[in-house]
């Protein structure tokens, strides 16, 4: 039986990082064009939107760095450690910046007067559960990066270690994924 030799076409990697590269643009734009809305708040408005993406851009691509530790495959530690440090970085700016739009969203004439007076019970459903599930991220990043930091070198002899570390990640990104999507039907339906 003839053996091939099968090469990697290098098209096929520029085309999905092309690819990847776009779609990640056209999300950041849309967080980014939150700069140009004309209103009071479209510095906040941008700077939480661009950072919210982000967080949630780097939670999913971190969620993919978490089956590995779960199923106990070999990782490699050190990306592993930056990419979460830069996941932890992304939720906290997102949460800061989520705390500082949050003023102008219970202000006067707000987007919370606006949604009690036309659709009360989505605010008090969803709005609440956003309020406090948008928190969860951060800490449960900043848990698995300091693990990652203290078992530093033991960290892939310790497999619960390993696995409850993917775990935080997931949970992360769940929590990270239902804010998400509660902020922007938020957006959707009033813009601060």
């Amino acid at each position: 039986m003839p053996q091939h030799t099968v090469l990697h076409p290098t098209l096929a990697k520029v085309l999905a990082r092309t690819q990847a590269l776009l779609g990640l643009s056209l999300l950041l734009a849309l967080g980014g064009l939150d700069f140009f809305y004309p209103s009071a708040y479209s510095v906040q408005a941008g700077v939480h939107g661009t950072s919210a993406i982000g967080a949630m851009i780097m939670g999913t691509f971190m969620t993919h760095r978490a089956y590995p530790l779960i199923r106990g495959v070999h990782v490699n530690m050190e990306s592993l450690r930056d990419m979460l440090m830069l996941s932890t970085a992304l939720n906290f700016t997102a949460l800061i910046s989520g705390n500082w739009i949050y003023m102008r969203y219970r202000g006067t004439d707000g987007p919370r007067d606006w949604i009690l007076q036309h659709v009360a019970n989505f605010h008090n459903v969803l709005m609440e559960f956003k309020e406090f599930i948008s928190i969860f991220p951060f800490p449960l990043m900043l848990a698995a990066t300091f693990i990652t930091f203290y078992y530093r070198d033991h960290l892939e002899e310790r497999r619960d270690i390993t696995q409850f570390t993917g775990i935080l990640i997931l949970l992360s990104w769940l929590f990270l994924l239902g804010g998400f999507v509660a902020g922007l039907t938020l957006a959707k339906l009033r813009f601060v």
